[in-house]
């Protein structure tokens, strides 16, 4: 059982104040325990500040964050296999970019985000008056992780209320994505100095935001810059990526998949976690949202899954294509109709996928007596690459499924496995991407020397030569896949509106910020909108 920092005091919270939920501005539960004689101690303070951290939880799940950053893009992809995965069409217009305001996953987003800000908002109403040296460590501690979530929120829907002032009843309009990055930049640059200089291994700080977090944080705002305000700031994000390589604190792993094990916890690459645990800190469903139905009987599960989330051919194939992806050379699934075996590329983060033919637990084939008549593989479960359509009868076993998280026997519909929000190899790439569009020269050596460093300690696979923008973005999708990064790297490098399989080019427009497609950013919740006379939508909703 793993009792980390905020797992433990979220269930100190539990006892406190009825359970670590997703509180929101109506909230008043810690109002009973509030005395001259409370917040005197850690323990006291840590109660408290774990709601805000327990929203995280959510975040593993398939209702807002992963499918709003990952399905929207080429990396991953959620079919309609026949009455399954209809949901009105939804995930289809992700994948298509037709998305609209009264779709459930961007309206979830924001819920999700805002649920976030408005805890962190109460409990700085609650601090702030304390005035002791205690307390002003916990404001810093909640500013940052308040800065974070509006982070989010300036990236995925661009033009979104600063809402600070917990007592405020006045409904908050729109500010710009510029003065929402001014806020977020100035409250992690005034705060992040205050926060410990822990490590992955210190017990104290683990799931919670520490200074190596804040300047994760820095270098992705930076990196992004350009797309949210139209100034570049490369500078600045190189000298964040420094503040975490230069500390010794962090390093790869030898095994990449290491950091996606059940036991996970404590990686030299984690700068940021969320702690999960099947038990006490549900909400990593990785498991039910892409195993076939009929992988229950693989790991014993004692729920039956859901079948839906796949990766797109092509992505898959940039792993063993060994002029994407030059290597060592095996025996490899390949991306015909059947999956047949071929010779490709051995990337060690191929374990990345579960392909091929899928067993019981006692090794027997598992079959699938509901096969597709026109699948070729018939009713032995293959999980084959190759996805023949998206809509509306895609084959059971089609797709590639996300086994980058290990999944293990006995597993419930949530996994206890960690969820690396910050991890260094993504600020190694950060760097890397800085260092080379600074210098105009994407094989600038130290672009090239970090980028290696990923491919042979990680991939196990041959260092580049020479570099282009579109192969470091498909090396770092190869090392990312999954981790929430894909569509904010693909408007980066100017992709997220091209075509790729299932996903006609977009319209060119330059109704969003900073001349940006509208598609780029998301609709604010047409709830929001009905719910806030000063509420605006964003441009081409």
């Amino acid at each position: 059982m793993k009792y980390t920092s905020i797992t433990k005091y979220c269930l100190v919270g539990l006892i406190l104040a009825g359970g670590c939920t997703n509180l929101d501005e109506t909230d008043v539960l810690y109002d009973t325990v509030i005395s001259d004689n409370f917040y005197k101690t850690d323990r006291e303070f840590l109660s408290a500040v774990g709601a805000a951290y327990s929203n995280l939880f959510g975040w593993g799940g398939n209702n807002h964050m992963i499918p709003l950053n990952e399905v929207t893009t080429d990396e991953m992809v959620v079919p309609t296999r026949g009455a399954d995965w209809g949901d009105g069409g939804h995930w289809v217009r992700l994948q298509t970019h037709t998305y609209t305001s009264q779709d459930p996953t961007p309206t979830n987003g924001w819920t999700f985000l805002y649920s976030g800000v408005n805890t962190c908002n109460r409990l700085l109403a609650t601090f702030e008056p304390l005035g002791t040296d205690q307390a002003k460590a916990y404001i810093a501690e909640l500013k940052v992780l308040r800065a974070i979530y509006y982070y989010w929120l300036l990236d995925l829907y661009g033009n979104v209320p600063l809402s600070i002032d917990f007592s405020s009843t006045e409904p908050p309009a729109n500010s710009t994505r510029q003065q929402v990055y001014d806020f977020v930049e100035k409250e992690l640059l005034e705060n992040v100095p205050l926060l410990q200089k822990t490590g992955p291994t210190d017990e104290s700080t683990y799931g919670r935001v520490n200074y190596y977090t804040g300047y994760t944080a820095l270098a992705k705002l930076y990196l992004n810059a350009k797309i949210y305000t139209g100034t570049e700031q490369w500078e600045k994000a190189i000298a964040a990526c420094d503040e975490v390589i230069n500390s010794g604190k962090y390093a790869l792993v030898t095994n990449y998949s290491d950091n996606f094990k059940k036991e996970n916890k404590g990686s030299t690459e984690f700068i940021w976690a969320i702690p999960y645990d099947a038990v006490y800190a549900k909400g990593f469903n990785m498991p039910m949202m892409t195993l076939h139905m009929q992988n229950q009987n693989t790991y014993k599960m004692n729920a039956q899954p859901w079948n839906g989330f796949a990766t797109i051919q092509e992505f898959y194939q940039s792993y063993i294509d060994p002029v994407q992806n030059p290597g060592p050379q095996g025996t490899v699934v390949g991306v015909d109709t059947k999956g047949t075996t071929t010779t490709g590329t051995q990337d060690k983060r191929l374990s990345n996928f579960l392909v091929g033919p899928q067993y019981m637990a006692d090794g027997s084939p598992l079959t699938d007596g509901g096969a597709d008549a026109a699948d070729p593989n018939g009713a032995p479960i293959t999980f084959t690459p190759y996805i023949n359509e998206l809509q509306p009868n895609a084959w059971r076993q089609s797709g590639a499924r996300i086994g980058k998280w290990e999944f293990y026997t006995g597993m419930t519909a949530d996994l206890s496995n960690d969820w690396p929000l910050f991890r260094y190899a993504d600020v190694l790439l950060m760097k890397a991407e800085a260092t080379a569009r600074k210098n105009d020269d994407w094989n600038d050596p130290i672009a090239l020397a970090l980028v290696n460093q990923i491919r042979t300690v990680h991939g196990g696979v041959t260092p580049f030569v020479s570099m282009t923008a579109d192969t470091f973005l498909a090396e770092r999708g190869r090392e990312m896949f999954a981790e929430t990064f894909r569509r904010q790297d693909l408007i980066r490098f100017g992709k997220y509106n091209s075509a790729w399989r299932f996903h006609a080019a977009d319209a060119s427009d330059n109704l969003g910020p900073a001349g940006i497609n509208h598609l780029n950013i998301f609709p604010i919740p047409a709830t929001q909108i009905n719910a806030n006379q000063n509420l605006k939508q964003n441009p081409g909703y």
